[in-house]
């Protein structure tokens, strides 16, 4: 008996290096809907809403939080194996002053944060905390910013393609402001990607005049039977979600719709209920989301800004998906969204990790513990 409570401390720093490694694993849930992918072409884990403080970060969050959420990063990765790494914005807490250097701070901290994913192809939009509110937009400030972000054009925008899948990712922060430089800037942009996409519609219609479906006028161009369908355009990537304001006819989205609307209580999460303020019910205008809807015919929309998981299907079949937020500065539970992309259809996973509270007191139950076992131990030496 002797002997046991000898090494009962060394069994207690065992199950702390168990526990240590087990509660950075994520947890990810397959959501319903998407189908079966068949051989998938592309892995992408996405991510929003890092909040990251910058210069005002305080010990805490860089001796404990930021490491934790770094360790999420390395786990996920192991674990998933993505092909690809996207963040839709929200990277820092607050608007920072460029002139400070503070904007280089952040990045630091991001790149450490994802340090496990680098090499991996990497794709970062921006939010409303990064660039500012409509008065605090600048074009000049948006594109120094884009400028230290891969593959951002001056627009804070992105058009690319990896692995035969098409992403378009939209700063769509500028989207809710009018008479902007920068929106007019996003703007063409769009409609620039809408004319390729009509453009690569025409060429395959074309292709397959040999169908009863397809009319070809005597100038030979398609009729308006031949415009491209829903979900034959880029998989989109936003930070505000599209609005559903014109969604009244499917029963499962308006239930969906009152997760957030309800006394202004979400429910997305079996074990939270948290209250929702305004400034995250925001989403785009009801006139530019069907303009996006329209001009770019999304495979699937990705967006974030509520910080909770959710599935909403438009009117015209397009998903959108709601991805979490990655943090605990809002002192809920920290996720992200898995997506597998095959040849048509897309599998998308809800990933969750472990909330602050829960680290926080299994250190303190093991340190406990630990220091029981030390007593209990030296007891037991003396009395031999």
């Amino acid at each position: 008996m002797a002997d046991w409570r000898l090494v009962l401390p060394l069994l207690l720093i065992a199950a702390f290096l168990i526990f240590e490694d087990l509660i950075t694993i994520p947890s990810c849930v397959i959501s319903d809907g998407g189908g079966a992918v068949g051989p998938t072409k592309l892995k992408a884990m996405i991510v929003a809403d890092l909040l990251l403080k910058g210069p005002d970060a305080g010990y805490a969050d860089a001796m404990f939080r930021n490491i934790f959420i770094s360790r999420f990063f390395r786990k996920s990765y192991e674990k998933l194996e993505p092909d690809m790494l996207v963040i839709l914005g929200d990277i820092a807490a607050k608007r920072l002053e460029l002139g400070k250097g503070d904007w280089s701070v952040v990045l630091q901290q991001l790149k450490r944060v994802i340090g496990p994913f680098d090499g991996v192809p990497l794709v970062v939009g921006l939010g409303e905390r990064d660039v500012g509110e409509c008065s605090e937009l600048d074009e000049e400030s948006v594109a120094k910013i884009a400028n230290n972000l891969p593959g951002l054009d001056r627009t804070g925008s992105a058009s690319f393609r990896f692995e035969n899948v098409s992403f378009f990712l939209i700063n769509d922060v500028a989207l809710l402001c009018n008479e902007n430089a920068l929106r007019f800037g996003v703007e063409k942009l769009i409609e620039s990607e809408s004319f390729d996409l009509r453009a690569q519609s025409k060429d395959s219609l074309l292709e397959a005049a040999v169908s009863d479906e397809i009319n070809i006028l005597s100038d030979g161009f398609p009729t308006l039977k031949s415009y491209p369908p829903s979900g034959s355009g880029p998989v989109l990537l936003l930070h505000f979600p599209l609005s559903r304001a014109a969604e009244n006819n499917n029963e499962r989205n308006n239930e969906n719709l009152q997760k957030f609307e309800h006394n202004g209580t979400v429910h997305a999460d079996s074990d939270t209920a948290e209250t929702v303020s305004p400034q995250l019910m925001q989403t785009l205008p009801l006139n530019e989301t069907e303009y996006i809807l329209q001009s770019l015919r999304p495979r699937m929309v990705f967006s974030a800004h509520r910080q909770h998981f959710d599935i909403y299907n438009h009117s015209d079949g397009t998903r959108e998906v709601i991805v979490p937020a990655m943090t605990w500065a809002l002192g809920g539970r920290p996720g992200f969204v898995f997506a597998s992309f095959g040849e048509t259809n897309t599998r998308v996973s809800h990933c969750s990790l472990a909330t602050e509270m829960h680290v926080v007191m299994g250190y303190l139950s093991i340190l406990v513990l630990l220091l029981v076992a030390t007593v209990i131990s030296r007891g037991v030496g003396a009395a031999l």
